[in-house]
């Protein structure tokens, strides 16, 4: 009996089964991770096993499944398992990336010659879309008082952001250098604002998976709200 696990997230949902059983693996709930991240998959199995005896393969979900690592297929193999790891006699541990969105069959097949055992363990894993989670606010300040715009991230840097600040039409470009987790990116407004609320818009943003688009009312925006100066007022003293 062979047991597949991964690293990064526990794998509880295993089935064990004597050839690649589809139906049976669909009920299973999916394990789930973020496009453009990279899982390492290994199996735990008697030292002696050769690792030619160790045969990996991804299947995409539909009713006639395909092993997207097939060299037969139209996709590259090489872009998948990490090394071009991906056939016959990569050994007990292998590493995924660049899965599209979707969801697939991890197959791993095990056979021992001495033992007389031929073993197929399979799971179900979905890729889902990477998305964004940040939060903007800004400080609120009398007119001529230098201000900022704070954009908190929850996740991984690096961030590349795109901003305007009300009618500006090109965007500015700040970064967050890195490798920082749930980083705060402080944007100086430099440019003076006149009394009243002006927004501040982000266009873009880009990270270590993707780019993130926003047009129209999508893109998120904080306003920035300045004060005029009080008026001066004179100054009584109480009477006893």
């Amino acid at each position: 009996m062979y047991r597949l696990k991964k690293h990064i997230i526990h794998l509880t949902l295993a089935i064990l089964l004597a050839v690649l059983a589809v139906a049976n693996a669909a009920a299973q709930t999916p394990i789930t991770i973020e496009e453009c991240d990279t899982m390492t998959f290994s199996v735990d199995s008697r030292e002696y096993i050769h690792e030619t005896r160790f045969v990996w393969g991804i299947y995409n979900a539909s009713d006639d499944p395909v092993d997207v690592l097939d060299p037969n297929t139209t996709l590259d193999s090489d872009m998948y398992f990490v090394d071009g790891m991906y056939a016959s006699g990569v050994g007990k541990t292998v590493q995924v990336a660049n899965l599209p969105v979707g969801k697939y069959y991890v197959r791993i097949h095990v056979w021992d010659e001495e033992d007389c055992t031929d073993n197929v363990e399979m799971y179900v894993m979905e890729v889902i879309e990477s998305t964004l989670d940040m939060t903007l606010y800004a400080d609120s300040v009398c007119i001529g008082e230098a201000t900022n715009v704070y954009i908190r991230f929850t996740g991984r840097g690096p961030y590349d952001v795109y901003y305007t600040i009300g009618d500006q039409l090109t965007p500015s470009v700040v970064n967050v250098n890195g490798d920082v987790e749930d980083p705060e990116l402080v944007i100086p407004v430099t440019d003076p604002l006149p009394v009243g609320e002006t927004t501040f818009w982000v266009i873009k943003v880009e990270d270590n998976c993707k780019a993130y688009e926003f047009t129209g009312d999508e893109r998120p925006n904080t306003g920035i709200v300045i004060y005029p100066k009080p008026a001066k007022q004179p100054i009584y003293l109480k009477d006893d």
